[in-house]
């Protein structure tokens, strides 16, 4: 959450394992590259992100998940994230949502 409000691609790429993967409902971004353009992306159409509240948060051995609201310059909106690690603690697979919008 801490690269996402600052917007730190480079950052948050890191995070991702060479083959990973972000599944979403309008695609699936594969490897670092594709990751790289999804964040740009999600930037270009955030260009405000702060942390209001973590909402829930649970881990088991491999995977995180998390709800939390954020708020953006599109208004606050509730997302949620399904994160599985490999081996050596990397992002696998993430799976992004979003619950609910309030934005103006």
């Amino acid at each position: 959450m801490k690269l996402l409000e600052a917007w730190d691609i480079d950052g948050l790429v890191d995070l991702y394992g060479v083959d990973a993967e972000i599944v979403r409902f309008r695609g699936v971004a594969r490897g670092h590259e594709a990751i790289r353009e999804y964040l740009v992306d999600y930037v270009a159409t955030h260009r405000t992100f702060a942390v209001i509240s973590l909402d829930q948060f649970a881990e088991a051995p491999g995977a995180v998940m998390w709800e939390a609201t954020i708020d953006t310059d599109l208004g606050p909106m509730q997302t949620y994230d399904v994160v599985v690690l490999d081996a050596s603690g990397k992002i696998a697979k993430e799976f992004p949502g979003l619950h609910g919008y309030w934005g103006s």
